[in-house]
């Protein structure tokens, strides 16, 4: 269906318009009667009325002109009245036939130059969950964002990352940036500096909180080494950026243990020493971890980790048989002792 021209006006304004001229056409059918009946010069009266029947035709023919030619309103009418009030009869006829329609075909409809599209569903909006039977349930994000032809299921696709864990949802995000659509590229771009933004704004307000009321048992800086850690537990931050804040982390998580170990903080040492690739530094916290009391549940597999990134594998094996029936069944464990078992 084609959609209504914005310069023209519509019905009502021609119906307004017809009453305006009815109107005008009276009053000067009047005015000449009465100069019929009293032929000569025109009274004052007769040049009033044949006035005012010009003022009602001007606005009648002012609103059944395009809507750009109705403005001003003022200017319009004053030409209007000019015509009809010095050339009476003729100029009326003239503007009918003649200017009006011109005025309609001036300017004819041209075909548009670009495609409408519907506004996209953005991250401001309510998201609605998929159906069962959508593209995105079938085949999974992944193969939508990497195989999907169409923009607005990419779209989609990025959009449904706010409900994943933020580690699953950042790795689709980076994938996003490579589209080759703009809105794409764009959407998956803001979403990951929204993820950012907020881990940089949880570390100004945790670093301000502990300037000013202190950290004297270190809670403040094992919380900051855990926030800087997660830039690199994301993959946030990549390269040399992802060892900056790991080194910060590190130095954080040194300043918790000084002011009080514990066996977690030291297993958080040990992590982060394995992420930066000091085996030996990992060790000595995963030794402190068990001293400290440390269940095998809780360690024996990040000393399976350390194992085999220095391809001890028979020692990987031992760490993994220290692990408790219940927690060999754990969904991400499980697969890795049927391997090595």
């Amino acid at each position: 269906m084609p959609r209504p021209n914005p310069a023209q006006p519509g019905g009502r304004h021609y119906a307004i318009s017809l009453c305006w001229l009815a109107a005008g056409l009276g009053v000067e059918a009047w005015a000449v009667h009465r100069w019929i009946a009293s032929p000569g010069v025109p009274s004052l009266t007769d040049i009033a009325m044949h006035a005012a029947g010009s003022v009602l035709l001007a606005e009648g023919l002012r609103r059944a002109l395009p809507l750009n030619y109705q403005q001003p309103v003022l200017g319009s009418l004053l030409v209007l009245f000019l015509l009809l009030f010095l050339l009476p009869g003729i100029a009326l006829i003239g503007l009918l036939l003649a200017v009006v329609p011109a005025l309609y075909l001036a300017a004819p409809a041209r075909i548009r130059a670009w495609q409408t599209l519907d506004l996209p569903s953005l991250p401001y909006r309510p998201l609605t969950p998929p159906s069962a039977d959508s593209i995105a349930m079938r085949e999974g994000l992944t193969s939508v964002l990497s195989f999907s032809e169409s923009p607005m299921a990419r779209q989609e696709a990025i959009l449904a990352c706010r409900h994943l864990p933020p580690r699953q949802a950042i790795g689709l995000l980076r994938l996003g940036l490579a589209d080759p659509t703009d809105d794409v590229r764009l959407l998956a771009y803001s979403m990951l500096s929204g993820f950012e933004r907020e881990l940089d704004e949880r570390i100004q307000r945790l670093t301000a909180t502990r300037d000013q009321h202190g950290d004297p048992y270190g809670h403040h800086a094992e919380a900051l080494a855990m926030l800087n850690w997660e830039y690199d537990y994301l993959h946030l931050a990549q390269g040399s950026t992802a060892h900056f804040y790991l080194t910060q982390a590190l130095t954080e998580i040194d300043t918790a243990i000084r002011r009080a170990n514990s066996a977690h903080r030291q297993l958080l040492r040990g992590r982060l020493c394995l992420a930066l690739k000091a085996f030996d530094s990992a060790e000595a916290a995963f030794t402190q971890c068990a001293l400290l009391g440390m269940h095998d549940d809780d360690l024996a597999a990040y000393r399976a980790e350390l194992a085999f990134q220095t391809r001890r594998y028979d020692d990987m094996r031992e760490q993994l048989a220290r692990l408790s029936p219940s927690a060999a069944q754990h969904p991400v464990l499980h697969p890795l002792m049927e391997y090595w078992r």
